[in-house]
């Protein structure tokens, strides 16, 4: 079974990801090392994710900001 593509545009998204995640992991009754390695890969790959949406809000907000100060 593979898992649906979703796209990572917002904090919600990450969210929606983190959340079907933690729910897959809870329900299964064993882990295998494999498992738990792609667990913390989309754990690490989701906080950077975060990180990157913020930037990229922050700068356009520093850039709409630049615009209205040479108006």
């Amino acid at each position: 079974m593979t898992a649906k593509n979703k796209y990572i545009r917002k904090p919600q998204n990450v969210r929606q990801v983190l959340a079907e995640q933690i729910n897959i992991l809870r329900n299964k009754k064993t882990l295998n090392k494999q498992e738990i390695e792609k667990a913390r890969a989309i754990g690490y790959l989701c906080s950077i994710a975060l990180t990157s949406i913020r930037d990229g809000e922050m700068e356009s907000r520093i850039k709409a900001l630049e615009e209205q100060e040479y108006e």
